[in-house]
């Protein structure tokens, strides 16, 4: 029985001195931070509470060295020396190269630009004079010739010429080129050819022109060559002569179109003079039938000729009662 009894009251104490320890165990880890094993009273106690973390602490201890470092580095290095710009050196042109050959291989600075040379260059070779093959020529109606055109010095630049005639009724210019233009007679008479450099330069050539003694005026020939101022006027002064020997007197005062005769109806025929001619005077005849009332010889007229365009010509008639 003491045996059962010593058995409770050592159980008891067991049971109060582990609450006990239960106790101050707990009590311990909340307060104070728990010891590395085998560690003595004298070292120091690290607290285990959580630490905020400061916008500071967060940038790298090697960062912070880094800077650190930087800062020496700039206090302690010495400053730059100023650089010493090189010396020039002209280039030497490379031999077997001829001295007026413009190319990137023997520019030498020492004798201007390629601008300045290009332009030394366009200027000795300009135009200084220009001439003409012929100082005169003679033509018959019809017939062409060539004038060659030379300029001076032979190798210059821009050989561009325009041309022009004092008469563009007597001759025409068929052909053109830097150095050749042709001529054509158009009708007898005389005029001057001229022919300007693009730099102002000139050169005069006289033309005579002839009528042509082989074409009778029953030789059928194209239009161009039959429509001249010659022949026109000529088919005038046959209607002329027409209209007087109706009997209507000619006043060459009066102006004004009756009957008016348009070259460039035959501008697609090959026709002769005469033929002309009699189809104009018959067509004049036939209108003034109707133009007319009563006795011609009441009646004057005018014929005369009026140039067109493109060496055209209106041949008109005028007609008007004469004044009692």
């Amino acid at each position: 029985m003491k045996r059962l009894s010593f058995v409770i009251v050592l159980a008891a104490a067991l049971c109060a001195l582990c609450a006990a320890g239960c106790s101050n165990s707990s009590e311990s880890s909340s307060t104070q931070p728990q010891t590395r094993p085998g560690a003595t009273l004298s070292e120091p106690q690290v607290t285990t509470q959580p630490v905020t973390k400061s916008a500071a602490a967060t940038k790298p201890a090697k960062a912070t060295t880094n800077k650190k470092k930087k800062t020496t580095a700039s206090a302690t290095s010495p400053a730059r020396p100023a650089q010493t710009p090189a010396a020039t050196v002209s280039p030497t042109a490379p031999k077997n190269v001829p001295g007026d050959t413009i190319s990137g291989a023997n520019i030498n600075p020492n004798i201007g630009s390629i601008a300045d040379r290009v332009t030394n260059e366009i200027n000795s070779k300009q135009v200084t004079g220009i001439s003409l093959s012929e100082s005169d020529i003679e033509l018959t109606v019809s017939e062409t010739a060539e004038i060659t055109v030379t300029y001076t010095p032979a190798d210059a630049m821009y050989k561009i010429c325009s041309t022009g005639l004092s008469s563009s009724s007597v001759a025409e210019i068929t052909g053109k080129s830097n150095t050749g233009i042709k001529i054509k007679g158009k009708a007898a008479g005389t005029c001057v050819l001229t022919v300007t450099s693009q730099n102002g330069h000139k050169a005069t050539c006289g033309i005579t022109v002839k009528r042509n003694e082989t074409i009778t005026d029953d030789s059928k020939i194209p239009h161009a060559d039959l429509c001249t101022a010659d022949n026109v006027n000529r088919w005038a002064a046959e209607i002329t002569a027409e209209c007087q020997s109706l009997g209507m007197k000619q006043n060459a005062s009066l102006k004004g179109v009756d009957i008016a005769l348009d070259t460039a109806e035959n501008a697609d025929k090959t026709q002769s003079y005469n033929e002309v001619k009699s189809a104009y005077v018959q067509s004049v005849k036939t209108q003034l039938e109707s133009l007319v009332e009563g006795d011609y010889k009441d009646y004057v007229f005018n014929c005369y000729v009026e140039a067109k365009d493109g060496g055209e010509y209106y041949i008109n008639v005028v007609i008007s009662k004469e004044a009692e």
